[in-house]
């Protein structure tokens, strides 16, 4: 009993502290807060055309759900993984945030195109669970070894999370 107990405090404290408070210069803070990880049940949305990455597209989810907290993830199929998070302030607003995945080794697509990273930016809501996420769609994304996650509000790293695919 004692074990599980103090298995659920370090689930806890890992997620607890993965945060991070930025401060403009009007003295208005954000705090960005890890609030899951691991893999997720997904359900598709939207598609569209993103060029520096190894698909060429970069899809939008309607559902994401973490279904255990976990950085080692299966690499098969249409596994997808990925950080669940809030930046909380004081009004609610959208934010760019940059996201960038580095792969633990170059991929070449069917083009012969190498990839060592994607990045691309977005707008997020403050006050508002997000994600973000990858989905191994293609034969040539089942790379196993680390998997990072990075990102960015403007040029501050507030998150970072390494995904160990098996």
């Amino acid at each position: 009993m004692k074990f599980a107990f103090f298995l659920i405090l370090v689930s806890f404290a890992q997620l607890s502290y993965a945060q991070k408070t930025l401060v403009n210069g009007s003295g208005d803070t954000l705090v960005f807060k890890v609030l899951d990880y691991g893999p997720a049940r997904v359900k598709a949305g939207t598609t569209e055309q993103l060029s520096n990455s190894p698909t060429g597209t970069h899809g939008w989810l309607d559902d994401f759900e973490i279904v255990r907290t976990t950085d080692s993830i299966q690499a098969v199929p249409k596994a997808n993984f990925g950080v669940v998070y809030v930046m909380e302030t004081k009004d609610t607003f959208n934010i760019n945030v940059t996201i960038e995945w580095i792969y633990p080794k170059e991929i070449k697509n069917e083009k012969g195109e190498t990839f060592k990273t994607v990045k691309y930016n977005t707008k997020r809501p403050t006050n508002i669970p997000s994600a973000s996420s990858y989905s191994l769609d293609e034969p040539y994304e089942m790379v196993k070894g680390d998997w990072q996650v990075n990102i960015y509000i403007g040029t501050a790293l507030v998150c970072s999370k390494v995904f160990h695919l098996y």
